[in-house]
């Protein structure tokens, strides 16, 4: 039961760790005005770069997952949780002011991180052409609950520009609430892989307690 609740545990703790980088570049570039999309979208290439080495290796040696389909959902979920965290951690910060021009680097670096994640994913495009059995299955369940998210969010929203007081209201600008959305639909995008991955990790355990309860 422990090693079941561990292996569900690694893609929720994964994604909440890679959130948390993208804030950290955040308030770092805004603390010390310097720079840091860079930073991550090497470092994000250099992890994607050695994580499927390693992968590659455990798969030749022992036949363990994860596998091609799987392996590009880690990739994505790192960049997109990268981003995100940077993006909410930004509009925190500095507002309206998250534009071009505004004596900070945070718009500059979170096209960087998207520029980092896009560059590792040609690490992985072999992958994205293979499947196995299971994949149809996963990704369906996980694009169900990424649109659920995304309707659930949109429908707080929507409710809140409503029926909120208008000083409430007027305290969100326009740009804002557009960043606000773009976060939403990245959001839900996180949902839809860590769904994907948890189910991946339930079916690999699953085999995992098979194997070994087989005569």
């Amino acid at each position: 039961y422990t090693g079941h609740r561990m292996h569900l545990l690694k893609p929720v703790a994964f994604l909440f760790a890679c959130l948390a980088v993208g804030v950290g570049l955040a308030v770092l570039s805004f603390a010390a005005n310097v720079s840091t999309g860079w930073a991550g979208a090497i470092a994000l290439a250099a992890w994607a770069f050695i994580a499927r080495r390693r992968w590659l290796e455990i798969e030749a040696a022992s036949g363990l997952e994860p596998g091609a389909p799987e392996r590009i959902l880690w990739l994505r979920t790192a960049g997109n949780a990268l981003i995100v965290g940077h993006i909410v951690a930004s509009v925190l910060l500095v507002r309206d002011d998250l534009r071009l021009g505004n004596e900070n680097t945070l718009a500059i670096d979170s096209w960087t991180l998207g520029l980092g994640q896009l560059a590792a994913t040609l690490l992985f495009r072999r992958d994205e052409k293979e499947r196995d059995e299971r994949h149809a299955a996963i990704a369906a369940r996980g694009v169900r609950a990424g649109y659920t998210a995304l309707i659930l969010s949109l429908v707080v929203l929507l409710g809140w520009l409503a029926y909120a007081p208008p000083p409430q209201r007027a305290a969100l600008s326009h740009f804002v609430l557009a960043n606000l959305v773009l976060v939403l639909v990245l959001a839900s995008y996180g949902v839809m892989l860590l769904r994907q991955l948890l189910d991946y990790a339930i079916d690999t355990r699953q085999a995992l307690a098979a194997e070994r309860s087989a005569p």
